[in-house]
């Protein structure tokens, strides 16, 4: 079945890359934003997107709707939308959530959807924003997951991993403990080589010894002046899902530390046209500068 109206919560910078790539191929793309801030409102008007006045509207006139928000607001969006459908009456909603949470959240999401009639689609999205529709690949299970198949006529490429409501999630939190863990391990290494002065050396022998490797993770490291906080929540979510099941976990906490260590530096702002601002040098120079990783002794001396 195609889809024709989508509904995305919220309109961050993958929502917002969703949207330009849905509205081109001719999705009328819907959200309720009254509880976002400024940036976030903007974003979606800037990408076309139709902002309705209800949480109840949203739910009436969406076929699918695509949650995409920070891990810890995934199970607060779902029981929005499940008392919005129970006011209205609303039958077969598809929901797919595209969140970076753990299997135990997805359980809990589903435990919510389910009851108010909504079909529950675990998620999760492998590759950045700006590669909708260039490569970046939607990965979904559940009984529904299926389903989901419909939205590569838009050029997202869907891959069902299975009929289990949360193998998606599990999939999602033990790839980002790789991308995630090397984004922290690299700004951590290059700190200490900035330190020492050696940082273009150190970047030049990174690239003999691992060709493209740093290239690779660069747009991610520059992506961290404002999505730090969410890289370190998914870290947690890793740690945690490991918990559950038995499993120690001691290099997600590791990364989960650097990742908020950059958080807490404020260290850069959204932009409304979803685009990212910097490069590398200009991102190291500046985190370097506002004293990341440096001790309360460090500070004294310096």
């Amino acid at each position: 079945m195609a889809f024709h109206k989508i509904g995305i919560l919220s309109i961050g910078e993958m929502g917002f890359h969703w949207a330009k790539l849905l509205k081109g191929q001719g999705v009328e793309v819907l959200t309720y934003d009254k509880d976002r801030g400024e940036v976030s409102r903007k974003r979606g008007e800037n990408a076309g997107v139709k902002s309705l006045p209800s949480m109840s509207r949203l739910v009436k006139e969406a076929e699918l709707i695509v949650s995409i928000v920070v891990p810890f607001a995934a199970n607060r969006v779902a029981s929005k939308v499940a008392k919005a459908v129970g006011k209205t009456g609303r039958k077969e909603l598809l929901y797919l959530d595209a969140n970076a949470i753990s299997p135990m959240t997805a359980d809990a999401i589903a435990a919510v959807l389910n009851p108010a009639g909504v079909s529950f689609v675990d998620g999760c999205i492998i590759g950045s924003a700006a590669r909708m529709g260039k490569g970046t690949i939607v990965y979904v299970s559940g009984p529904q997951a299926q389903r989901m198949q419909a939205l590569e006529a838009f050029g997202i490429p869907i891959r069902v991993l299975g009929p289990d409501t949360s193998q998606a999630s599990a999939f999602k939190v033990v790839y980002a403990g790789l991308t995630k863990g090397l984004q922290g391990l690299f700004v951590e290494l290059l700190m200490g080589a900035r330190r020492f002065g050696l940082l273009n050396e150190v970047r030049a022998q990174y690239e003999e010894s691992f060709p493209g490797l740093l290239d690779k993770i660069s747009t991610s490291i520059v992506g961290l002046r404002i999505h730090a906080a969410r890289r370190a929540e998914e870290m947690d979510e890793l740690k945690r899902t490991f918990n559950h099941h038995g499993m120690k976990s001691f290099m997600a906490p590791a990364a989960q530390k650097v990742l908020e260590a950059i958080a807490a530096l404020g260290a850069g702002e959204a932009s409304d046209s979803g685009a990212r601002q910097g490069d590398l040098l200009e991102t190291l120079e500046m985190l370097y500068e506002k004293g990341l990783l440096r001790t309360a002794a460090a500070e004294k001396t310096s």
